[in-house]
């Protein structure tokens, strides 16, 4: 339970890679100021379903590395510390031109999960810089980037901006680059107002950033603008970021996602109360929540997870295995369950409950190995047992 964020590690490091998965929610969000809704202007009260965004990561041969791969964690962490009733708030893909592996900065080879062909449809586009030149040649790709048309977001880094200039997204657009490459887009984008010196513009439906490092704060700015300021804190200070909004922008970010409902509003706020770590208040914020919605699996975990940390381990069992009995909780709450119980020194009933959280499906086996609240297990061959079927080694040795 404690090490909760290292598992987060291991999901983004292998999104951002292989662009599979999706980040593990462990944690809440940093800020004061939680107990109101003041900040989700334009949120609607009304009864909403929970969507997930696609964002489409495009590579192709000399991608720059850190254009697709900052924006790759940026959206990929939020998608958990977005999160809405157990339904991420991104998905993130890579999508390439053809089949095949690709090389970014002459040494990381990568096989993007997806080509232009048969890649779901896109919400969002993050098209890095890099060797660009070949990508605002394919007219296929170009087609591509059109569709859609402004119902579809564009966020480029670096030279990507040529490829949106060559599709005609930036058409009577301001937008910046590269600051290497501030002439040249403006040789070829006659219709747009370049401009230099900026980190990051938004036009609306595409937000154009400088080079390399740029691309993470436009990423950052896309998660407040779409899911509100907190969330785009938490994925800040979750990647150790040093992130500075533009202060023209942020007055306008709201504080709370907007696009939720007052379902919405009370989940980010209970997230918020465990974060300043005021247990009584998330406590009471979950269980209404459960009240409100005895199906919300989510909730259930939640609830769970505050009375845990708050010490109320014994209230925490029941809702443990109320989220535990809905297939996308039962891995995450059975082995936090397992934890608790472990600590508590019920060995037996840790051991079941983590075998069951192994049979839905929990492989972090490095968390396992490592989590002190396992401690107790160590030594018992049935743990060791455990252990292998996740894929890992134990190291419960004498």
């Amino acid at each position: 339970m404690r090490n909760e964020f290292l598992a987060v590690v291991a999901v983004l490091v292998s999104i951002v890679v292989a662009a599979a998965g999706t980040a593990r929610a462990a944690g809440a969000a940093g800020a004061s100021g939680a107990s109101g809704a003041a900040g989700a202007a334009g949120a609607t009260d009304a009864p909403r379903e929970p969507t997930t965004r696609n964002v489409a990561i495009v590579l192709y041969e000399g991608v720059e590395l850190l254009d697709f791969a900052g924006p790759g964690e940026v959206f990929a962490a939020a998608a958990g510390f977005g999160e809405d009733a157990g339904r991420p708030a991104f998905r993130v893909y890579t999508v390439a031109q053809r089949p095949g592996p690709i090389t970014s900065q002459g040494f990381v080879r990568i096989v993007p999960e997806f080509t232009i062909d048969d890649a779901p449809p896109p919400d969002l586009v993050v098209i890095p810089g890099g060797n660009s030149g070949p990508l605002a040649q394919d007219a296929k790709f170009i087609e591509w980037v059109r569709q859609g048309g402004d119902a579809r977001m564009l966020l480029t880094v670096c030279t990507g901006a040529f490829v949106a200039a060559k599709a005609g997204r930036l058409d009577g657009r301001p937008a910046t680059t590269f600051y290497g490459a501030i002439d040249r887009l403006r040789e070829v984008a006659t219709k747009t107002d370049v401009q230099e010196g900026r980190r990051f513009i938004d036009s609306g439906s595409v937000i154009t950033t400088a080079g390399v490092s740029a691309g993470i704060d436009g990423a950052l700015h896309v998660v407040a603008r779409l899911l509100g300021r907190a969330v785009a804190d938490r994925t800040a200070r979750y990647m150790e970021y040093h992130w500075t909004p533009e202060p023209y922008l942020a007055k306008n970010y709201s504080y709370l996602n907007p696009g939720t409902d007052a379902r919405g509003r009370l989940r980010q706020q209970a997230a918020l109360f465990e974060d300043e770590k005021d247990w009584a208040a998330a406590i009471d914020a979950w269980r209404r929540l459960t009240e409100q919605d005895a199906q919300d699996a989510a909730a259930w975990y939640g609830l769970a997870r505050a009375l845990h940390f708050a010490g109320r381990f014994d209230e925490a069992v029941a809702p443990y295995r109320r989220a535990a009995a809905t297939p996308g909780f039962a891995a995450r709450a059975g082995y936090n369950l397992a934890c608790g119980l472990a600590v508590a020194g019920r060995r037996d009933e840790a051991l079941a409950e983590l075998g069951r959280a192994v049979d839905a499906g929990f492989r972090a086996a490095g968390l396992a190995a490592a989590d002190r609240d396992l401690d107790s297990l160590r030594g018992d061959p049935r743990f060791a047992a455990l252990l292998g079927r996740m894929g890992g080694k134990s190291n419960s040795g004498p």
